[in-house]
């Protein structure tokens, strides 16, 4: 009886439970061969020093111009102007380098995490464990992605000085991390998949950031070689109103999410990354009043004689949320096509099959049982050895 309870006392674990069990360990084993060494912290150490170094330079060069914009204020108004001006440069050259820098290191993180299982061919021996090869999948993408994380996380007390200075609030601190890591997941998610495509590693590198660039700068020339095509009659003239390329092309390029984060740092939501933005859009107002020189000073006007920076009030927030979900959605679908390469072809139908085997049940307990008097299993178990022989 005893044995009986303790055959039975032990439940199954959950399928989700078994999941996240498997992600863990392929986690732990990558993460101890990527962070026992000295690399990963010299890595991280040059990496703050770059983004401590360009903070500083930021402000010696920005701060003599910005007393000398925001000197015509005088008094505590002007020394504030100037501290914020610096805070927003500080802030806009920051967030664009942490993104190139993502944009570089994520790819080069998760483009071989595949394709070297196989080339040291202990793919085979990784897929015949008990462990599924989504577990595979997500526990090497979450570990390659892990040590991005942790640098993209460690530079926010840096990327804090902004609110000392102010022109940036923590909501933009926050946008900017979400772009950041929903552009690491993304990226990661297409050099894992390549991994898993491709046999090489160098191939899949390459591969991977060619894409990369495609969907940074070739999405971006698109959009605009479109535009321009769409826009001109059969004569070559261009066309009123204006035609635009489809938006959507511009979702999974994480430099508009991310000039869409630095966008909200413009005073009065007015500045030329805005008015980008806003053509991208096509929501930028028709001015149509030519300009208005008062001395040596010029500016734009509309029809109506108001200044441009009294009529344009574009505002942010409409790129970045888009961008940080298709970033996402695209992550999740390339996770999943690679969950299914990394599966040899002529394995997949066996792991269909595959199915956990059927726990013992003690004969004591299923004759208790009338729902079980019929199974097999349990005549089976009636009959002893002799039914065997």
């Amino acid at each position: 009886m005893t044995a009986t309870g303790a055959t039975m006392g032990g439940t199954r674990r959950s399928a989700a439970r078994e999941f996240g069990s498997s992600v863990v360990t392929i986690m732990v084993k990558e993460l101890r061969s990527r962070m026992r060494g000295r690399r990963a912290f010299i890595v991280l150490t040059v990496y703050l020093a770059i983004l401590a170094l360009i903070t500083y330079g930021v402000y010696v060069v920005i701060e003599p111009n910005a007393r000398n914009i925001a000197g015509g204020f005088g008094g505590f108004g002007g020394q504030a102007n100037a501290s914020a001006l610096i805070g927003q440069s500080i802030f806009t050259l920051l967030s664009i380098f942490q993104l190139i820098l993502i944009c570089f290191i994520a790819p080069a993180f998760t483009s071989g995490q595949i394709s070297l299982e196989r080339e040291k061919q202990t793919l085979d021996l990784l897929i015949s464990t008990p462990m599924r090869p989504g577990a595979i999948v997500i526990g090497k993408l979450a570990a390659a992605l892990a040590f991005v994380v942790l640098m993209i996380v460690a530079a926010i007390p840096i990327t804090a000085i902004v609110l000392m200075y102010g022109g940036a609030s923590v909501d933009d601190i926050v946008r900017q991390q979400l772009v950041l890591l929903a552009t690491a997941l993304m990226l990661g998610a297409i050099g894992l998949f390549f991994s898993a495509l491709l046999k090489r590693t160098q191939a899949a590198t390459v591969l991977t950031y060619i894409t990369v660039l495609g969907l940074t700068l070739g999405t971006a020339m698109l959009f605009i070689f479109w535009t321009v095509v769409i826009s001109q009659d059969e004569n070559g003239f261009g066309v009123q109103p204006v035609e635009r390329a489809p938006e959507q092309l511009m979702y999974v390029n994480p430099m508009v999410g991310m000039l869409d984060v630095v966008a909200n740092t413009e005073p009065g939501g007015f500045g030329g990354i805005n008015q980008m933005l806003a053509q991208l859009r096509g929501d930028a107002p028709d001015l149509g009043g030519g300009v208005e020189c008062v001395g040596d000073v010029c500016r734009p006007i509309d029809q109506f004689g108001n200044p441009v920076d009294a009529v344009i009030e574009t505002g942010s927030g409409y790129w970045w949320p888009r961008v940080a979900i298709s970033s996402v959605i695209v992550a999740a679908i390339l996770t999943l096509a690679a969950t299914r390469l990394v599966v040899p072809a002529g394995m997949r139908w066996a792991f269909r099959r595959r199915r956990r085997p059927a726990r013992p049940v003690a004969a004591g307990f299923a004759a208790s049982d009338p729902a079980l008097e019929g199974a097999p299993v349990i005549q089976k178990l009636r009959e002893g050895p002799e039914a065997e022989r």
